[in-house]
């Protein structure tokens, strides 16, 4: 059941403001910082000092907390990670979320995800980005350190043979896959697919990254040099990336500037790290610490006073973010923030 009291208040009330108008509907909430997967843009390969479980936000915190965010006009809710589903018993606190926001979609390598499949979707979660950088099995393994390319093609196949909405995340990493953008490009052919390329953002000055960065410029020569007769197309409201469509393709190409930060004008999001620090940005370091405060018991009036001043303070954009928060280019790693 959807919580109607919250859903009225969104469309009645602008609460969740920024000072530069813009209002945050959108939380990305990342459930655990485990991953069943080393993918080298997002963490070392020996991965990184998991959060011990009385570290993290419990099921219930997470439900209380986001019942005060759909109070104050948050109608979407994205699980991440880490991978989500390496978090036991995840569909209990799906089914919980489903009572709050009318919007549930999940960030997820798929690997875990076919058994449990049908259970999310009947709870409401029924949109899916499918974390996939190659349609290689052996380029899967070099990128991800893991041997599990079938586990991600299965759980693909499984959303398309039931018709879910589901989009591909292809990070694009030069001279490693770049040569497959026109690949994932001809799977939106007969599909009813979106495959979106993100720019990949480094976050450690000394993780290796820096050398692999491909604009989004870039990345869209490179795919006119196969589909000459790409557009552009009309995306989603306060959407993370830049639509196009090749015409007559069943599916859409979106292309995600997460480091040039192009599109940050529009952001509408929220996160929620798996410790309970909340952010106005994907690029902060600054938040506030929830997880304390909800253990120390913290009314639901105070909790909502306290995240409607801390949207309030959100910077004009990610460059803003990095300069005022940032020291170097130090970046935490994307498995414990949700990316």
């Amino acid at each position: 059941m959807i919580n109607v009291t919250a859903v009225l208040h969104y469309y009645l009330y602008n609460v969740l403001k920024d000072k530069h108008n813009r209002q945050s509907t959108y939380l990305r909430l990342a459930v655990t910082d485990r991953c069943n997967l080393r993918c080298r843009y997002c963490m070392p390969e020996e991965g990184i000092d998991f959060a011990a479980r009385k570290e993290l936000l419990t099921y219930e915190e997470i439900i209380y907390l986001c019942g005060v965010l759909g109070e104050l006009g948050v109608n979407k809710v994205r699980l991440t990670g880490g991978e989500p589903l390496s978090r036991k018993g995840l569909p209990r606190l799906v089914e919980g979320l489903g009572h709050i926001f009318p919007k549930m979609a999940m960030t997820t390598n798929g690997i875990l995800l076919p058994p449990v499949l049908d259970e999310l979707v009947g709870y409401g979660l029924d949109h899916y980005n499918l974390s996939l950088d190659t349609l290689h099995e052996d380029r899967f393994f070099q990128i991800t350190r893991r041997d599990e390319f079938g586990g991600t093609w299965n759980a693909l196949e499984a959303l398309l043979e039931r018709g879910i909405k589901t989009k591909i995340n292809v990070v694009v990493l030069k001279g490693t896959n770049d040569d497959e953008l026109g690949d994932f490009v001809a799977l939106t052919k007969d599909r009813k697919l979106d495959v979106r390329f993100i720019e990949a953002m480094p976050f450690n000055d000394d993780d290796g990254n820096h050398h692999l960065y491909l604009s989004h410029g870039d990345m869209l020569a490179n795919i006119q040099q196969r589909f000459p007769d790409i557009e552009p197309d009309r995306g989603e409201a306060n959407s993370s990336s830049v639509a196009y469509r090749v015409p007559g393709f069943l599916g859409t190409v979106g292309i995600i500037p997460a480091f040039s930060r192009s599109l940050c004008g529009s952001c509408n999001r929220l996160r929620l790290t798996p410790k309970g620090t909340m952010l106005n940005c994907l690029y902060s370091t600054k938040g506030i610490e929830l997880l304390p405060l909800l253990r120390q018991g913290i009314g639901r009036q105070d909790l909502a006073d306290l995240i409607t001043d801390f949207v309030l303070g959100k910077h004009k954009d990610g460059h803003e973010t990095q300069r005022l928060e940032q020291s170097g280019n130090i970046f935490a790693s994307m498995t414990s923030i949700g990316g």
